[in-house]
């Protein structure tokens, strides 16, 4: 069932083709039961500061550095309800290069004591990376289907 739900919110999702915008970032929210799922695709240039293919050992490092950020502040940019007591963890990055052109996405999944259908998540991502200017939120949970667009930190959205 999980499964399902995860293709449906790729699918809504995935309403335009994959278009690159600076300061433009997509996620996509998809939970059933306990479980949940919390995929993203960010310009590079948001996350590290660049977009070509990173040769410099200062280009590296930056480079590992955002990539590492955006693992351990997940959390703080999709806040779920503390009384949930969920545990959000990176399942895969993916740096998708193209010449100069470049983007990530991520994939993490969600373990919660309790559903969270019903609560809200709290929408951060601008706080965390302030080249973020837009976050296009995809939203699919047991009865909810939404999407919301994201302009400033601190954006609830509603899971119910």
């Amino acid at each position: 069932m999980f499964k399902v739900l995860l293709f449906s919110v790729l699918a809504f999702a995935a309403r335009e083709e994959k278009a690159h915008v600076h300061g433009v970032a997509k996620a996509a929210l998809a939970f059933e039961g306990k479980t949940g799922k919390i995929e993203m695709s960010l310009p590079s240039s948001a996350i590290y500061g660049f977009e070509y293919m990173p040769k410099t050992a200062k280009d590296k490092k930056a480079k590992e550095a955002g990539l590492q950020k955006l693992e351990d502040k997940i959390a703080e940019m999709f806040v779920l309800d503390p009384s949930l007591k969920c545990e959000i963890k990176k399942e895969i990055f993916e740096v998708d290069q193209r010449e100069n052109h470049s983007d990530i996405d991520a994939e993490f999944r969600v373990n919660c004591e309790k559903s969270p259908v019903g609560t809200s998540v709290m929408v951060n991502v601008a706080k965390i990376f302030p080249r973020i200017k837009t976050v296009q939120v995809d939203v699919i949970a047991e009865g909810v289907q939404k999407s919301q667009e994201v302009k400033t930190g601190g954006e609830s959205i509603e899971l119910k």
